[in-house]
C-alpha cells in the first residue's frame, strides 16, 4: 500500500474513535497504533555489498574499458616486470599491419624486443572482433586443436612474407580456455638466417568463446648460430637448409631456448580471463 493512502486511513480511523457516541458499545475497540515513519535523521539500513570474485592468480589486472579481469602467475625463472595498457583501435603503419580492434595488454618489460603489437606480452581481444577482422580465426584455431588442419594463425600478424621456421606446434590450455603455441620466424626474402631469435606465439580462446588471447615472446635459440649467414646459391640449397633448421628447432628441448619454453608454457597455463 502506498504511504499516502495508509496515512489517510489511519487519520480517518482516529477521527472515528474521537467522535461522540450516543450508544453504549457492546465491547471496547482498540485501535492499532499508527506506523511510525523513520525520521529524516534516521540512518537507512545498510545493504551488505557482495564482493566481486577475483581470479585465482598471483597477478590480477582489471581493464574497465573491456569489462574484464586478467590474471596469471609468474613461473620460477621468469623475470618479473609488467606494464599494462588498454589499446583502442589500431591504425596500421606498415603494409602487413591490420586495423586491430581494441584490446587489453600486459607487456613484460624485463624482456625487450618487438614493437607495437609484437612487443613481448599478452593481449586480450573480443573474439567476435577478431573474427570480423580475420574471418574464421576462432574456427581455424579450433580446427587446429581438433587435428583437422595444421594451418595456424599469427595474430597479431608478424612481419614477413612467409615463415622460414615453423615448429613445435603444441596444444596448450589456460585456466578457462584452450589454444596452441608454436615457434616461428618470418622473412620477406629467401636469405639465410640473420639471427638466432625466434618468436614464441600463443593463440587461444576462452571456453565461453568471448575472448581471444594472444601471447608473444622473443626467444633465443643459440644452437642456430652455425646457420647464420650460410650461403645459399640454388633453390635446392635453400630447401635443404631450412629443412635442417626446422628439424633442429623441432627436436630441441624447451630448456635449449631462452627463455625456456617450459617456463613460458607454465605462464600460459596459469592465465585466466574473466568478466567483471
Amino acid at each position: 500500500m502506498k504511504p499516502h493512502v495508509l496515512a489517510a486511513i489511519l487519520f480517518l480511523s482516529v477521527l472515528v474513535g474521537c467522535a461522540p457516541n450516543t450508544e453504549t458499545p457492546a465491547e471496547t475497540l482498540t485501535l492499532a497504533p499508527a506506523a511510525v515513519e523513520p525520521s529524516a535523521t534516521q540512518a537507512p539500513a545498510e545493504t551488505e555489498s557482495v564482493p566481486q570474485s577475483q581470479p585465482e592468480a598471483e597477478n590480477v589486472f582489471t581493464f574497465d574499458e573491456m569489462g574484464i579481469v586478467v590474471g596469471f602467475d609468474y613461473p620460477e625463472g621468469f623475470a618479473q616486470g609488467i606494464g599494462t595498457s588498454f589499446n583502442g583501435t589500431y591504425v596500421p603503419n606498415a603494409p602487413y599491419d591490420l586495423p586491430y580492434p581494441q584490446n587489453a595488454q600486459v607487456v613484460f618489460t624485463s624482456y625487450l624486443g618487438g614493437s607495437d603489437f609484437t612487443t613481448n606480452g599478452l593481449r586480450v581481444f573480443r573474439a567476435d572482433e577478431v573474427n570480423a577482422l580475420e574471418t574464421g580465426a576462432v574456427e581455424s584455431l579450433n580446427a587446429v586443436l581438433e587435428g583437422q588442419t595444421d594451418h595456424h594463425n599469427d595474430f597479431p600478424r608478424l612481419a614477413g612474407a612467409g615463415s622460414i621456421i615453423d615448429a613445435q606446434l603444441t596444444p596448450l590450455a589456460f585456466q578457462n580456455g584452450n589454444g596452441y603455441r608454436y615457434l616461428v620466424a618470418k622473412s620477406f626474402s629467401a636469405d639465410p638466417l640473420q639471427s638466432t631469435q625466434l618468436t614464441y606465439m600463443y593463440q587461444g580462446v576462452t571456453n565461453d568463446g568471448k575472448y581471444f588471447a594472444s601471447f608473444i615472446m622473443l626467444v633465443d635459440a643459440p644452437f642456430l648460430a652455425p646457420y647464420i649467414g650460410q650461403p645459399l646459391t640454388t633453390p635446392a640449397d635453400f630447401e635443404t637448409y631450412f629443412q635442417n633448421v626446422n628439424d633442429l628447432v623441432e627436436t630441441s628441448s624447451g630448456d635449449q631456448f631462452a627463455p625456456s619454453l617450459t617456463i613460458l608454457d607454465e605462464l600460459i597455463a596459469s592465465i585466466i580471463i574473466t568478466q567483471r
